[in-house]
């Protein structure tokens, strides 16, 4: 199988810059042209520096999760050069099914195993969530005790469903159950027996943590990596909201992560983040900018190494050099 995108790269990350710029310009909009310009006009530059360094740490990190989760079936240990064009080009904002479809296909092309390319994928992004999915719980709980000032529709579904996900994850994932599930979904519902499969591929890499543990620390140092990112925008522009806050408007921001959505989720991720800002009680003027600070270096300022990136992941597929 040869690796390609479906849509011209460049014209894609231009559509995705223009759909984050109509985004921040509707914020801008409602918020006022005053309010924003006094938000940008107050801004404690030092702290773009935090930004700049920790998106930096999450691509090693990164990098560190994707390889030992695409052992998962027994396959071989990438290349590193592999999986650093992989780790950015996925994070490029110009692929129309997110860069979970190009990890799809690259794996793919790699193994030559499509339906195995599916499920690490699948599992890729379940990992991110087992991650993070209970952190942010953990964070609405003790908002909810403490009963912050913070819309209540916000905590509640982060306290209640993240709990609920998992057990029932946990019951699915059961080898005789899920195998017994999965069979009458072939087919039609195939869609379903991978989200399954995907399911059970977690529980493969949880149930032998010392071959898979990269998985798990690498995503980990990935999300504590980017959410300093994002608090850094937030110091950036005056905001000092509590560790809590920061979390639970970051996770639901990324209701979506930037790796699934379609063109590294440019728009509805600036969207979502700046009013989850406010649903923690941010001002929205300053929300916006932290906003566009912290996606300036995860989203616009990756666009171009994106492309080389993906470019040279072309070449070194063709040649077959994936191998670690």
């Amino acid at each position: 199988m040869r690796f390609e995108l479906r849509s011209p790269p460049a014209l894609a990350s231009v559509l995705a810059t223009l759909l984050a710029a109509v985004a921040a310009l509707a914020i801008a909009r409602v918020t006022g042209a005053d309010a924003v310009g006094r938000a940008f006009g107050d801004v404690d530059a030092p702290w773009i520096a935090l930004i700049a360094g920790a998106e930096l740490l999450t691509y090693p990190a990164y990098m560190l999760a994707y390889r030992s989760l695409a052992q998962v079936h027994g396959h071989a240990p990438l290349s590193l050069p592999i999986v650093a064009r992989l780790v950015v080009a996925g994070f490029g904002p110009f692929a129309l099914g997110g860069g979970f479809g190009i990890d799809r296909r690259a794996l793919q092309a790699i193994h030559e195993d499509e339906r195995s390319a599916r499920v690490r994928v699948i599992a890729l992004g379940s990992l991110e969530w087992a991650v993070l999915a209970p952190i942010a719980c953990a964070a609405s709980i003790v908002l909810l005790a403490r009963s912050a000032d913070v819309m209540p529709s916000l905590l509640w579904p982060w306290a209640l469903a993240v709990p609920a996900g998992l057990a029932g994850g946990v019951w699915l994932s059961a080898p005789s159950r899920s195998a017994r599930i999965r069979r009458p979904l072939r087919g039609r519902l195939d869609v379903l027996a991978r989200a399954l499969e995907g399911v059970d591929a977690l529980r493969t890499i949880a149930s032998d943590p010392r071959r898979f543990a990269g998985a798990w620390l690498g995503t980990a140092a990935y999300w504590v990596a980017d959410i300093a990112a994002f608090y850094g925008g937030l110091r950036t522009f005056g905001l000092q909201p509590s560790p809590g806050r920061v979390i639970i408007a970051y996770a639901t921001g990324y209701a979506a992560t930037r790796r699934s959505l379609p063109l590294g989720g440019a728009g509805l991720t600036e969207l979502l983040m700046t009013y989850a800002l406010y649903w923690v009680r941010q001002p929205l003027a300053p929300a916006l900018g932290a906003v566009l600070a912290y996606r300036a270096f995860n989203f616009l300022l990756v666009s171009v190494p994106a492309l080389v990136a993906h470019r040279q992941l072309s070449a070194m597929l063709a040649r077959g050099e994936h191998r670690g």
